[in-house]
């Protein structure tokens, strides 16, 4: 220990950082699983959730289907009143909420899709009081304590702010609809001031112990009722993806991390057996065996592990508190025992696969013998001929290049450990900057089912004829081009279609988009659809119903019901992955929701500037840049990413540098014979170093190219299996030149090179006379 304490110190650096981000992401795979599933379970969210409008007919057509349906336990109904952007007055200064989000305004749930409040206890309401969740508090920045206004027609009422509540049931980032919750008195206050046809009501249907939440929902679909909102409780978890995408993200790169610490801790093993075959020949000469022999030196690793992973646990736990926050503040995490035994008992696995490794590395003691403490190691023979270039045969090769060549030529094998270390590091830096740069381009709106374009209005919810959005998009574009701005505007529909199953067995209600004009989300195979008796499937439900291009299906849109050519495929990552585009051609008759999307008809060095201009003079249409949308949809996902990257970065940095600091001291203090040869005939010292350099930058060179193509590749092939999940079967990464290839490669070289030079300051302290034993 005292002998080595460079070794050493590095060592117990990469266990330190391999333990933390081991204890972390297994808490983090915790939290954001097992944990959302608690949540969900605790806040007993129904199995199917629908809305409808508050009419005799449509409620006793619930009810019959109830009694009816041997497949649901129990069904609560649940008044709301939908409340639009308009009709919320935001405090002074606060930012408005998202004009993408539907609001409905209900009382405090008492027995199904229940909230709570801040420190986890069932949230309460005084009168006058109004419930906002959390990610509307987020957004806007209210604080508890403000003021908010309310409005419908002669309406007006201003209540305070109570604070946020957390809801599994409509609280995660992916889910258009928040609901507002106000206290018992005020909500029937309201209500019997309103018509009776404004209220919906909520239906919640708890199913049978056994049947799967789909199996309702395929089983109400066929009432043939005009639902206005409906999720069930499979969707209300796919909802959470962003969180699990993190956590996995992180658990996948806390692996990587725990191999890169294997390889080193490999090396280190390797290279201090090879220094201590003198030794080692002589305890087997006096009576050692290899076991006692192994044991001497798994008292060391043991020390180190064990030390690096009580600091590495000590260091997780802040770090989790930190990483979790923001997901503790919309979700119940499990208390502290669970997160910390769960951390504990990833640390000490690891630790034990440090020491196990450990053993396997130490197998060439066996091997070892008292001859080899004359010959340390060394038999003196070569089994293959060298990989040999001749320097002689060169005029223009340096002396220096030719040796790092040479070296790394014919030492391939000693190389492996840094390389391999290198082209993990590259990789780990890379795959989540792939990610990150594929989830903020503009395209990204497009899995969503949004057409992309330069920006898009607020989403209007209102039953509208389409002859009604035409006109208004026609106004909007007249009064676009007044102001001197060229755009070309499309109106984007929103439609709740049903698809409708060979058998009939099979019915689902499934989001179905349009536009007006020719744009359409990307299709993977065959064309858009165009003719009205044409319609695109999303890739999912092609693999779930057997359809391909060329096919016909079912579906009923806008209450008529009608066969389809399936024209082509396209991917969604809304409502687990079912979707449907619409034909251009199809008649449309109502629309409940529908926003317009619009391209600016100017150079792209000016389109800022004339977006800048047209938010400023047009605000009551809620205009939004396609990456402005995107980080309303997606809430904080891409902060955290951004979050993840630079801490990533960092680390990865900091194990690179340790890493190759501590291979080029070993290599050098093996090597003090010959770099004594070298000084006595004639190599000076930054010869030498350049030596060492260039040798280091052939392997960096190879093996950045290397972490490139795996990171691309491979990585994308990953992160392709995770969005999977979520609907995405072919996720194509948006890889940015510059930072790939360029920025990151650079900053890797530039750690590399640092922890070069700064190690190779030993090369001064070897003398001539070093040479006596060469």
């Amino acid at each position: 220990m005292r002998r080595k304490k460079v070794m050493n110190t590095v060592l117990l650096i990469l266990i330190i950082l391999a333990s933390t981000l081991a204890a972390s992401s297994s808490s983090l795979m915790y939290s954001t699983s097992s944990a959302l599933d608690s949540f969900i379970e605790t806040s007993k969210v129904a199995d199917l959730n629908v809305t409808l409008a508050n009419t005799p007919r449509y409620n006793t057509a619930v009810q019959d289907w109830v009694k009816q349906e041997k497949k649901v336990e129990a069904a609560y109904t649940e008044r709301q009143i939908s409340l639009s952007l308009e009709q919320i007055t935001m405090p002074e200064g606060r930012k408005s909420f998202s004009g993408n989000i539907s609001f409905v305004l209900a009382t405090i749930p008492e027995q199904v899709n229940r909230v709570f409040g801040e420190n986890n206890e069932p949230y309460k309401l005084q009168p006058g009081e109004l419930g906002l969740p959390v990610s509307l508090m987020l957004s806007s920045g209210i604080q508890p304590g403000e003021q908010l206004m309310i409005q419908f027609g002669g309406i007006k009422k201003t209540f305070t702010v109570n604070g946020y509540f957390k809801d599994a049931f409509m609280g995660a980032d992916l889910l258009g609809l928040k609901r507002i919750l106000l206290s018992t008195e005020d909500f029937e206050e309201i209500e019997k001031q309103l018509p009776e046809d404004t209220l919906m009501n909520l239906w919640s249907f708890i199913a049978v112990p056994g049947v799967d939440s789909t199996e309702i929902s395929t089983s109400f679909a066929n009432s043939d009722l005009p639902v206005n909102f409906e999720v069930d409780k499979a969707l209300v978890t796919m909802t959470y993806m962003t969180d699990r995408i993190i956590s996995a993200m992180m658990f996948a790169i806390s692996v990587f991390l725990i191999f890169i610490a294997f390889l080193t801790l490999r090396f280190t093993i390797v290279s201090t057996l090879q220094d201590e075959y003198k030794e080692i020949g002589v305890m087997k000469a006096i009576g050692f065996r290899s076991r006692a022999i192994k044991q001497l030196y798994l008292t060391k690793y043991t020390g180190l592990a064990c030390l690096g992973g009580i600091l590495g646990l000590g260091i997780s736990l802040p770090l989790t508190t930190l990483m979790s926050r923001r997901t503790s503040q919309y979700m119940i995490l499990p208390g502290g025992s669970t997160s910390i035994m769960i951390s504990s008992l990833s640390t000490v696995v690891m630790i034990a696969f440090i020491l196990l490794f450990c053993l396997l590395c130490m197998r060439k003691i066996n091997k070892a013998s008292a001859i080899d403490a004359i010959r340390q190691g060394q038999t003196g023979e070569r089994f293959k001929a060298s990989r040999s270039i001749h320097l002689h045969r060169s005029r223009v090769l340096p002396p220096p290049f030719f040796l790092a060549l040479s070296d790394v030529m014919n030492r391939l094998k000693s190389y492996t450990s840094l390389i391999l270390t290198l082209i993990l590091s590259t990789a780990i830096i890379l795959i989540p900057v792939n990610l990150t740069n594929t989830i903020v381009t503009p395209k990204f709106l497009e899995y969503f089912g949004t057409v992309g374009a330069d920006f898009y209005s607020k989403s209007v919810i209102a039953e509208k004829t389409v002859e009604q959005i035409r006109q208004e998009k026609e106004l909007l574009a007249q009064r676009l081009k007044d102001q001197g701005f060229e755009v070309t505007l499309a109106a984007n529909y929103a439609v709740l279609t049903k698809y409708i199953s060979d058998n009939g067995q099979e019915n689902r209600r499934i989001n179905g988009q349009k536009n007006d004009q020719n744009g359409s989300v990307e299709i993977l195979e065959g064309t858009a659809p165009i003719l009205r008796n044409e319609i695109a499937i999303t890739t999912i439900m092609s693999e779930k119903y057997g359809k391909q291009v060329g096919d016909n299906i079912t579906f009923e849109i806008d209450g008529v019901p009608g066969t389809f050519m399936i024209s082509g495929l396209f991917q969604s990552i809304s409502n687990e992955g079912y979707a449907v585009w619409i034909a251009r051609d199809y008649d449309l008759k109502m629309v409940s929701t529908y926003l317009f999307s619009g391209d600016l008809q100017t150079p792209e060095p000016e389109k800022a500037a004339m977006m800048k201009a047209i938010q400023q003079q047009f605000p009551e249409q809620g205009i939004k840049t396609s990456l402005e949308m995107l980080s309303e949809i997606t809430g904080g996902f891409m902060s955290q990413l951004q979050s993840i990257n630079a801490l990533l970065t960092a680390i990865i940095c900091l194990i690179t540098f340790f890493i190759t600091s501590l291979f080029v001291r070993l290599m050098i203090a093996k090597e003090v014979y010959g770099i004594a040869v070298m000084k006595s005939i004639g190599f000076t010292n930054a010869a030498i170093r350049l030596w060492q350099v260039l040798r280091i930058l052939i392997i960096m060179a190879v093996s950045l190219v290397l972490g490139v193509i795996a990171a691309n590749t491979l990585g994308g092939r990953l992160l392709g299996l995770i969005f999977r999940i979520f609907g995405l079967t072919s996720l194509e990464m948006n890889i940015l030149p510059l930072q790939v290839y360029l920025w990151y490669p650079l900053l890797i070289l530039a750690v590399v090179m640092l922890a070069v030079y700064t190690s190779c300051g030993q090369i001064k302290r070897v003398q001539i006379w070093n040479m006596n034993k060469e």
